[in-house]
């Protein structure tokens, strides 16, 4: 073995004992066959992730790294990295995200995000800008999202407007987000709602709404989430509702479209996670068919 790879291979182990925690994805085939389909590496301040190819190779496909640049006692700015890859292995044009967050002496806050994306050459431009503002009223907690991108002549336009507010309680939690986007004649118009209602040791409930043929507003998937703490295990199960057939318009009540199950063990090297689905039946629309195990994601380390 030359010098190099010995190195190499050194440099490889030293990196992953210094990581917080890895992760190891499984699929089940038609047989019920475990088959590993992807590697994720996680620290502090980056990441990692790679795939199984159809021959058996690991292929990285997405790895970040994270640095503060600036932190004080009312600013902070974070850079993060984004590097992906191709089927082949091989590297695309890399993202940047700049971060800024400004905190006031009143706890508002202020979060510009700035998007870069690189081109073949391996230059930067800005794609995207977004300036989310956060406060508190009335023991509400209001936010705005403004998002820009660059037009043909260079300067940047609105394209997208997020408002929500947010109440908590001793028990309960609520949440209320709508969108407004862009229509055909420029005028920002609101396109999508989003609703949560979370009861604590309770159901957590969320409606989302998008725009109908009518140009208003309509109710089109709701989940109701239930999590149940046992021991060192936590299973959440999650029921979806949706409309009686893709494509078609909502009419009467959404029916129950599919049941997941996320289970998560904790074991003496991290966790396991399980993901199970149960979806409408071949005979009947309405009821659903047995429990069927999708992928297991086995953690070692520091697994959240």
């Amino acid at each position: 073995m030359r010098i190099s790879n010995i190195l190499a291979f050194g440099l490889v182990l030293l990196a992953a004992q210094a990581q917080d925690s890895r992760s190891t994805v499984y699929n089940y085939d038609i047989n019920g066959r475990r088959v590993p389909v992807a590697d994720l590496v996680k620290g502090d301040t980056s990441s990692s992730e790679r795939i199984e190819s159809v021959d058996g190779r690991r292929i990285p496909t997405e790895k970040v790294e994270e640095r503060v640049l600036e932190k004080d006692g009312s600013r902070a700015v974070i850079e993060r990295v984004i590097r992906r890859y191709d089927q082949n292995g091989h590297p695309l044009p890399a993202e940047k995200i700049r971060l800024e967050t400004v905190t006031r002496s009143d706890g508002s806050s202020e979060t510009t995000t700035t998007v870069y994306r690189g081109d073949l050459n391996g230059n930067l431009a800005v794609t995207e800008r977004s300036v989310s503002e956060s406060r508190e009223a009335g023991g509400v907690q209001q936010t705005e999202t403004r998002i820009e991108r660059p037009t043909l002549n260079g300067s940047f336009e609105m394209v997208e407007r997020q408002v929500g507010e947010a109440r908590k309680s001793a028990s309960t939690t609520e949440q209320d987000v709508t969108t407004y986007r862009r229509d055909a004649n420029g005028r920002l118009v609101e396109t999508a709602r989003k609703v949560t209602h979370e009861v604590e040791n309770g159901p957590a409930t969320t409606e989302e709404y998008e725009t109908a043929t009518t140009g208003r507003l309509q109710l089109s998937r709701q989940t109701v989430a239930r999590t149940v703490k046992s021991g060192d295990t936590e299973r959440k199960e999650v029921y979806i509702y949706g409309p009686a057939a893709p494509g078609r318009p909502v009419e009467g009540p959404l029916q129950l479209r599919e049941e997941q199950v996320i289970e998560v063990r904790k074991t003496a090297q991290g966790a396991v996670e399980s993901f199970s689905v149960r979806r409408p039946s071949l005979n009947s629309t309405k009821e659903l068919g047995p429990l069927e195990k999708i992928s297991e994601t086995v953690c070692t380390g520091k697994c959240k």
